[in-house]
């Protein structure tokens, strides 16, 4: 009898599941079978549903929203001067590039790079960033794939005018004195990079080779490329190379900066300045005659954005980052006496005097008295009246500083209460010809 019993429970469960599967189908099919309730029941069936969208878009957001910080909400904005930058984020289905005047916080323009456009070429994937994104004459603006095949030049209208997908392109991108394109590159085939191998002592790794790249600003032309790989055994580097602490990504170049006269008795139009993130070294090489020219090392570490300051000084943001990418063997320890607590409580930038051969630190106050710290990525624009903006990469602040305190503090506004955008290499503009 309790066997019967038992059976018929189950098949009354059965037909009531059943039952129930049919009315939420035909609510979700949009009929109203169920009468007046059909309103809660459609609520109470998307619920779960409902609850993992939340979940996954509060608590588990792509990397490219920022959760703004207690002490990021209140912004600062004492400009008095127009300050313009380019900047782009991801917007579901489509990268938003936008031209903002930081002064008034106005979007100028935007331009849309589909999502669709680029799934034609590789892969997309949900964390994929748009970055740096540079202005062009008649509104047109080129922008690099980050760690993707792919260089875009978009016009005014956001029409397609090239895409060079024969090297994966990220970090920096500059104009030349001819207005075309530097910036680094990897070799790959369908978007997998393509590695050089290292062999020590009989033991073999590969590794990452990036090359220096220019690009036919016009036509999206590939004009010069330059192995690193090549570039240091040319030019007697290895030892330079052997320092690198990352074994599978020695160079990770992040910015060819060219230069655009001849006025300096240090350097010349033609030149590029080369950082290397994972070498704490910025060379500068000359392309013309394949030699390097000079190697800064420094005050500095994992360092970004080099520029010409004038004809006898360069800048740099230096992340002032320790390096934990190293490979110890294992030995046995009796437990510690102490921990050395070592704080890095600030990032800097640096400015090189060629005559002295000498750092100096430019508003060091104001970024230790206001902790702005990035491990990585990080830049920074010297503005004609000496302010200097800086893009705090790892908490996503943009800042205005001079030897006053804080000019500008903010955000880039997300459409998640209580997050960010994370700012894709912001380039500033103090004029526009728009």
């Amino acid at each position: 009898m309790k066997i019967i019993r038992k059976l018929a429970l189950v098949i009354i469960g059965i037909f009531v599941l059943m039952l129930w599967s049919g009315i939420v189908r035909n609510v979700a099919l949009g009929q109203r079978a169920a009468g007046p309730i059909t309103g809660p029941i459609k609520t109470f069936s998307e619920l779960p549903s409902n609850m993992k969208m939340a979940y996954k878009h509060y608590f588990q957001a792509p990397e490219y929203y920022l959760k703004t910080r207690a002490e990021d909400v209140n912004e600062i904005n004492n400009l008095t001067y127009d300050l313009f930058g380019t900047y782009a984020y991801r917007d579901g289905s489509q990268f938003n590039i936008e031209l903002k005047n930081f002064k008034n916080q106005d979007v100028i323009k935007n331009w849309i790079l589909p999502i669709e456009f680029l799934g034609q070429h590789y892969e997309v994937g949900q964390n994929d960033r748009l970055l740096p994104s540079k202005l062009l004459p008649n509104r047109g603006i080129v922008a690099s794939l980050d760690e993707r095949p792919g260089l875009v030049r978009i016009d005014s209208t956001s029409k397609i005018v090239w895409f060079n997908n024969e090297f994966i392109f990220h970090h920096g991108l500059n104009f030349d004195h001819d207005g075309n394109i530097w910036t680094p590159g990897v070799k790959h085939e369908d978007g997998i990079i393509i590695p050089n191998t290292l062999s020590v002592d009989g033991s073999k790794i590969d590794y990452r080779d990036d090359v220096i790249l220019s690009i036919d600003v016009e036509t999206g032309k590939t004009l010069y490329s330059k192995s690193l790989t090549s570039l240091f055994l040319e030019n007697d580097l290895e030892e330079l190379l052997n320092k690198a602490n990352h074994v599978k990504d020695p160079f990770h170049l992040n910015d060819v900066q060219p230069v655009l006269n001849d006025h300096s008795e240090y350097f010349k139009k033609g030149d590029l300045f080369l950082s290397f993130r994972h070498l704490s070294a910025i060379i500068l090489f000359r392309p013309s005659t394949n030699k390097v020219i000079k190697v800064l090392e420094g005050p500095f570490s994992f360092q970004h954005d080099i520029d010409i300051v004038s004809d006898s000084t360069v800048a740099l943001f230096n992340n002032n980052t320790a390096s934990w990418d190293v490979m110890f063997n294992k030995f046995e320890f009796k437990p510690s006496n102490g921990t050395i607590q070592r704080k890095i409580s600030h990032s800097n930038v640096l400015i090189y005097n060629f005559d002295s051969d000498s750092y100096n630190a430019l508003y060091e106050d104001q970024f230790i008295e206001n902790e702005i710290f990035t491990s990585a990525e990080g830049l920074y624009e010297l503005l004609p009246n000496g302010d200097l903006f800086i893009e705090e990469q790892g908490q996503g602040v943009l800042w205005v500083l001079n030897k006053n305190g804080v000019v500008l503090k903010t955000t880039l506004k997300s459409d998640i209460d209580g997050y960010h955008y994370l700012p894709n290499w912001t380039t500033i503009y103090t004029n526009i010809n728009f």
